[in-house]
């Protein structure tokens, strides 16, 4: 065929295409509405302009934020201590470091019970508007609960633990205190004695119902989760009223907003089960691949990291499907998200890092080293900017992230 007949078979097709581009084009340029490509710029847009690191307790296991996001608390397995930090001036304010007793500890790696102490803490979770702290003890088969507001929490005829209390602040400038260096913390001990309350055998996660009526405890080696009436603002009322036989290796808990379904990752197995609390009956499971370790819920959908999979799974709770999951590094463990539901935080114990993702997309937004084994985070937000506090357990040290979006 001849060059100019080729020219005038094609010229068509060709004009069309340009008119539908330009038409395209300008439907783009004039169009009031973003484009995807612009919402998911705009979405995943978050800019690490800080990072600080401060010293906490040996064997940091687990952090967490004040309701109020005034205070940090650190739980420190090692040391048997928990850590209060002021967040804004990153200073330690209090700690508490348990009074040590022999008790059973357990061996991970070989799977296989070790000479250990009792009172060492693993996680912790707020109740009653933010004023009092639970907090669990690996190897004391129990929890005991400080009282943030007046210290102590021994109820007369009930068991406790002793614990050396200590508050820090700077040295004032007064005439009696001359002799003291300006600046130098100074420490007050005296002992307080916090209700204990037996759960099962090594407990883990804390967690409670939004309405205010039951705490929920994970026993890691009893299969069980105990729940606690913790209704009553007098601790002398608070009591075990069950224990459910939920599944292998309970850990990470959630409550629904309505308080009436309760969440367990069973570690040990490939699902998290679904408990009915108006009848403490196990009514379901979700199947999401080996060994979910951590739950938390935002807007409705359950987010969990499953540690030897290493994934991060996101959950309608409306239909127990699960619309998301992503590839994250090796051992994902606890998991954060930010107040306004956007960002998803996870932190790798085995490979030191933070990871960040979109919380609507799972899609990536970065990653953050942060050494030796992160393994708790926490995340506090002030409008556009994000404070992320990951405690390192090999380290004894929080890193602090700061982003803004």
């Amino acid at each position: 065929m001849p060059f100019i007949m080729k020219i005038r078979c094609i010229l068509p097709s060709i004009i069309v295409t340009a008119v539908f581009l330009s038409l395209l084009t300008l439907s783009t340029v004039f169009s009031d509405e973003p484009t995807d490509r612009e919402k998911r710029a705009e979405s995943d847009q978050l800019k690490l302009i800080s990072t600080e690191t401060v010293r906490t307790g040996i064997g940091v296991k687990s952090v967490e934020l004040s309701p109020d996001g005034s205070r940090i608390y650190s739980m420190n397995l090692e040391e048997c201590s928990v850590f209060e930090f002021n967040r804004k001036s990153r200073k330690l304010q209090r700690k508490i470091v348990f009074v040590r007793h022999p008790g059973w500890g357990f061996n991970y790696k070989k799977k296989e019970r070790i000479s250990s102490y009792q009172e060492k803490p693993v996680e912790a979770h707020f109740t009653h508007s933010g004023r009092y702290l639970w907090i669990s003890l690996h190897n004391a088969g129990g929890i005991v609960v400080w009282d943030l507001l007046n210290g102590a929490t021994a109820v007369p005829g009930k068991p406790y633990k002793e614990a050396w209390y200590y508050e820090i602040f700077d040295q004032p400038s007064s005439a009696k205190t001359t002799t003291h260096k300006k600046g130098v913390p100074q420490q007050k001990r005296g002992k307080i004695r916090l209700l204990w309350i037996k759960t099962g055998s090594t407990p883990k996660v804390i967690s409670s119902s939004p309405d205010g009526r039951f705490l929920f405890v994970a026993n890691w080696h009893s299969h069980t989760v105990s729940v606690l009436n913790i209704e009553s603002h007098n601790p002398g009322d608070w009591k075990i009223i069950d224990n459910l036989n939920t599944g292998r290796i309970p850990r990470g808990l959630a409550v629904s907003p309505d308080s009436r379904y309760l969440y367990v990752a069973q570690m040990g197995s490939n699902h998290i089960s679904i408990v009915d609390l108006e009848n403490m009956k196990k009514v379901d499971r979700i199947v999401v691949g080996v060994n979910p370790r951590h739950l938390v819920i935002s807007d409705g959908f359950l987010y969990s990291s499953l540690n030897i999979a290493g994934k991060l799974i996101k959950i309608d709770l409306r239909n127990l499907h699960i619309v998301g999951q992503v590839k994250t590094l090796p051992s994902p463990r606890t998991v954060a998200i930010s107040q306004d539901g956007r960002y998803v935080f996870v932190v790798c114990y085995n490979i030191d890092y933070m990871q960040v993702f979109t919380a609507n997309t799972l899609a990536p937004v970065g990653r953050f080293t942060s050494t030796l084994h992160p393994v708790g985070v926490t995340v506090y937000q002030n409008e556009r900017s994000y404070e992320v506090w990951v405690g390192n357990y090999s380290s004894g040290t929080i890193k602090i992230f700061t982003f803004i979006r």
